[in-house]
C-alpha cells in the first residue's frame, strides 16, 4: 500500500523537477502543484477504467525507454566511456573502501531504481511470464542499464548534474521532448501502480 501511495508521488514530482532544467524561475511551490494536479487527476479518473487510456501506454513507454538508450550511448560516446569500468565488482568493492560511509551513503539514489521497477512490475500482470522476461531482458533492461551508465558517464565530467541527472545529461536540443516523455512515463508508471494497489 504505501508503494502505491509513494511510487506515483516520487514519478510525478521527479519527471515535474526537469522543468527546473529548462526554466530554472521555476519554484519549488510550482513544481509541486503540478504534481499535485498530475495525481489528483490520476485518482479523478480512475474509476472512469482505464483500458481506452492503456492502448496509448504501450508507445510512451516505448518511446522512453528507447529515449533513455539513446542518451545514454551519446552520454558515453561524447564524456566518459570509462565508466563502464564499474560493472567489474573489483571497482565496485574498491570505491566502497576507498569513500567508507560515503560510498555506502551514495547508494541511496538506488532507492528510485526500486521503486520504478516495482511500478514497472504492477504493470505487467496481464503479460505472460515468457513476454515479461523476453521484453525485460532484451529491451527494457538494456535501455534503463544505458541510461544509468550514460548519465554516470556525463556526471563524471560535470559532477554538479547529480542534482537531476536525467535532465541535465540530456543531450543538446532534446530537453524539451525528453521532458515530455518523461512526464508522459512518469503518468503510465503511476496509472499503472495507483491501479494495482486500489483497485
Amino acid at each position: 500500500m504505501s508503494d502505491g501511495v509513494l511510487t506515483p508521488a516520487q514519478s510525478v514530482l521527479g519527471a515535474i523537477q526537469g522543468i527546473e532544467v529548462a526554466n530554472s524561475s521555476i519554484t519549488s511551490p510550482q513544481i509541486i502543484g503540478a504534481s499535485c494536479g498530475i495525481l489528483i487527476l490520476l485518482f479523478v479518473i480512475q474509476p472512469l477504467g482505464t483500458s481506452k487510456l492503456a492502448s496509448g501506454f504501450a508507445p510512451i513507454v516505448i518511446i522512453w525507454l528507447l529515449f533513455n538508450a539513446a542518451f545514454g550511448i551519446y552520454n558515453l560516446v561524447i564524456f566518459d566511456h570509462s565508466v563502464l569500468k564499474a560493472f567489474s565488482p573489483y571497482f565496485a568493492g574498491e570505491y566502497l573502501v576507498r569513500n567508507g560511509t560515503d560510498g555506502w551513503k551514495s547508494l541511496g539514489g538506488i532507492l528510485l531504481v526500486f521503486t520504478g521497477v516495482e511500478a514497472m512490475f504492477a504493470d505487467l500482470g496481464a503479460f505472460s511470464m515468457r513476454a515479461i522476461q523476453f521484453s525485460w531482458l532484451c529491451f527494457a533492461f538494456p535501455c534503463l542499464l544505458l541510461a544509468y551508465v550514460g548519465q554516470a558517464a556525463y556526471i563524471s565530467i560535470n559532477p554538479d548534474a547529480w542534482t537531476n541527472p536525467f535532465f541535465n545529461s540530456v543531450p543538446p536540443g532534446m530537453l524539451y521532448p525528453s521532458l515530455v516523455i518523461a512526464i508522459l512515463a512518469a503518468i503510465v508508471a503511476s496509472q499503472a501502480m495507483i491501479t494495482s494497489t486500489f483497485q
